[in-house]
């Protein structure tokens, strides 16, 4: 027994004992400009997800703690920042809307567990089996729903929605409630956001020059550090307003209010709460939240793994370890009063622009964040909820994927389908029900792929060898096309080749067919589709009357009885394909016979737990061919009556 490395397993699980032994000045330097300017993007989005998923402010602040200093020591990806998203606050309120916030942190509590077993078991490769398309849907959706949930915020309105239906049709219900200053106010700061956004990319003249160099690149570092700061900025100026306009007896503008200062205290998390009047015990709590314990943490998953994947830049990505420490945050974070997090990509984008080296960045920014929960939350007071509500916006409008549709269309046009079906689906039936409605579209779509194997048939007649059909089958044969796979070459059975050049006959077993040349007989290949139709209007299954071309002249009626499966590609049929094959080898075998040529010993274990003396050839095919042909003759010679 291999004995583990307890070193190379520390090294694995925390990351850090790897590459703080190379940690320098310039990487701290790194590491704390991008967690400051991180922290400036955080601050102001975390207080906005926090409204977004139904909860006080400071609940923002709670979940942008832990996720930090727990990445630092257990995370891969330098560019990583755990916290709050729009996201999962969308389906943390989906789930915990019309109860407490013991709900949110009972679900970050489990999600952490279901995410720390899925990596610990080397369930990494799970997320795999949800497309591009699916989560390009989901995120579209999704980013249109969290929108349109700020509605109200922005226009000043107040009532209660739960989905993207619902939020609609409350905006036209209250529109006559319309608040001006607030309107205003939201109008001002999406445009100020929207502005300041461009700034990062201008590119300041001089920079070659070596004399007004140095001023250049303040200038251009100042610019950069406005444009990723936007959040905060936007939140300061107009929190300074509303301190100037602010009345006590008349508001004009809706502020975020009293905020509970002070670092959470530790605790277990809640397994029992009260909501009114109503006590739920765990049982009831797990009731409630119900598919919200696996689709939130499989949510965080994909969009983590995502996000480290775009930033690994050629390096290999542990997935699983990925999985591991996003566990371990929303676990540890549960304790801290946090609701789910995961890594946001425009975060993540910040903290790469800003020269990160290390995961160390994050522990700069929860440093921060946790100053501000100690110093700063009586501040919030006077932040306007329409401030938040373009913060918010603005964050999500890069998440709708409008170029992935011109991109199907000119590589895959049915991958459409899952994608606008996720789409449709989230914005009707919910976030969570149309996420499993794409999943279910895409196993469909498997299903319709593996129900139609590509199958290439060739009539080989080239006087070396006897006249026979070939297949080269690749990969594995399942359930869904057996059936149409053994009538395609039944089919065979009964067609006579009158061509005694033609090297290639392909059957195509997909409904489509695709275009064929206008002179089949000139190139020897003919495609059939379903029910054998030439692309000339032959019937290859049933008719005799197709004259060839070749050197050796034409013979009417001619067939072949020998089917040559070659299965050196093959590696697996499942059991309900093996019984097809049965049939197949059983109806081809009362005229003909069924040759296996390259078989894998595991195929040859399979053929032989349910075909009786199946015909192995893996050595000399001609040999063997014109020894079937010979014994063929006598028995033919044999029959005859004299």
């Amino acid at each position: 027994m291999k004995l583990i490395d307890p070193r190379r397993l520390l090294g694995r699980v925390f990351p850090i004992v790897q590459w703080s032994r190379s940690y320098d000045t310039q990487s701290a330097v790194g590491d704390l400009i991008a967690g400051v300017t991180v922290a400036l993007t955080l601050i102001p989005q975390s207080i906005a997800y926090a409204s977004l998923a139904g909860f006080e402010p400071q609940y923002g602040l709670y979940a942008s703690l832990m996720g930090g200093f727990t990445y630092a020591l257990m995370g891969t990806c330098p560019q990583i920042n755990i916290g709050p998203t729009a996201l999962l606050s969308l389906l943390t309120f989906t789930y915990t809307s019309g109860t407490n916030s013991d709900f949110a942190v009972l679900i970050c509590f489990v999600g952490g567990i279901v995410q720390l077993i899925a990596g610990i078991a080397q369930l990494g490769f799970l997320v795999e089996f949800v497309s591009l398309p699916v989560v390009s849907g989901f995120t579209s959706a999704a980013a249109i729903t969290i929108a349109s949930s700020q509605i109200k915020g922005l226009l000043g309105l107040r009532f209660s929605a739960e989905s993207f239906t619902t939020t609609w049709r409350g905006v036209f219900q209250h529109i006559y409630e319309t608040r001006l200053p607030d309107t205003l106010l939201s109008l001002a700061c999406c445009i100020v956001l929207m502005g300041m956004k461009v700034l990062k990319d201008i590119r300041v003249k001089g920079m070659q020059d070596k004399k007004s160099r140095g001023s250049a690149v303040i200038i251009q570092k100042c610019l950069w550090f406005a444009g990723v700061g936007r959040n905060a900025v936007v939140v300061v100026l107009a929190a300074v307003l509303a301190f100037f306009v602010h009345q006590d007896k008349n508001e004009p503008l809706i502020l975020t209010g009293n905020i509970t200062p002070g670092l959470p205290m530790p605790q277990l998390p809640p397994f029992y709460t009260s909501v009114g009047n109503t006590t739920y015990t765990t049982g009831a709590m797990f009731a409630h939240l119900g598919s919200g314990l696996l689709v939130v943490p499989l949510v965080g998953i994909i969009s983590n793994v995502a996000i480290a994947k775009a930033f690994a830049r050629g390096r290999t990505l542990d997935a699983s370890q990925e999985i591991v420490a996003l566990g371990v945050c929303n676990f540890i974070g549960a304790f801290f009063r946090s609701f789910p997090v995961n890594g946001s990509f425009t975060r993540s984008a910040v903290s790469d622009a800003s020269g990160v080296r290390t995961p160390a960045a994050g522990l700069c920014t929860s440093i921060i964040v946790l100053l501000t929960l100690a110093l700063l939350t009586p501040y919030f007071y006077f932040i306007p909820r329409a401030a938040l509500a373009a913060v918010i916006v603005c964050a999500v409008l890069h998440m709708v994927d409008i170029t992935i549709m011109k991109k199907l269309w000119a590589t895959s046009r049915l991958d459409i389908i899952p994608l606008v079906g996720t789409f449709v689906c989230c914005l009707a039936l919910g976030i969570e029900l149309g996420l499993i409605c794409g999943v279910g579209i895409d196993v469909v779509l498997l299903l319709y792929y593996h129900s139609r194997p590509p199958l290439r048939v060739q009539f080989v007649d080239d006087g070396n060898l006897p006249p026979h059909y070939a297949i080269h089958p690749v990969g594995g044969l399942h359930f869904a096309g057996a059936e149409r796979v053994r009538s395609q070459l039944i089919s065979l059975r009964n067609t006579k080749i009158t061509n005694t050049r033609l090297e290639a006959l392909t059957v195509i077993t997909d409904d489509n067919v695709p275009t064929i040349p206008r002179d089949p007989v000139a190139n020897g290949t003919i495609a059939v589709g379903n029910g054998n139709n030439v692309g000339n209007g032959n019937n290859v299954g049933n008719t005799d009357n197709f004259v060839g071309n070749g050197t050796g002249g034409a013979e009417r009626g001619r067939s072949a009885n020998i089917l040559v499966i070659y299965c050196d590609a093959l590696y697996r049929m499942d059991y309900t394909f093996l019984q097809s094959i049965k049939m197949l080898v059983t109806e081809w075998s009362r005229s003909g016979q069924v040759i296996w040529c390259n078989t894998r010993p595991a195929i040859k274990e399979q053929l032989d737990s349910v075909l009786h003396e199946p015909v192995y050839c893996d050595s000399d095919l001609r040999r063997f061919l014109i020894g079937i042909s010979v014994v063929d003759e006598q028995q033919t010679i044999t029959d005859t009556p004299l």
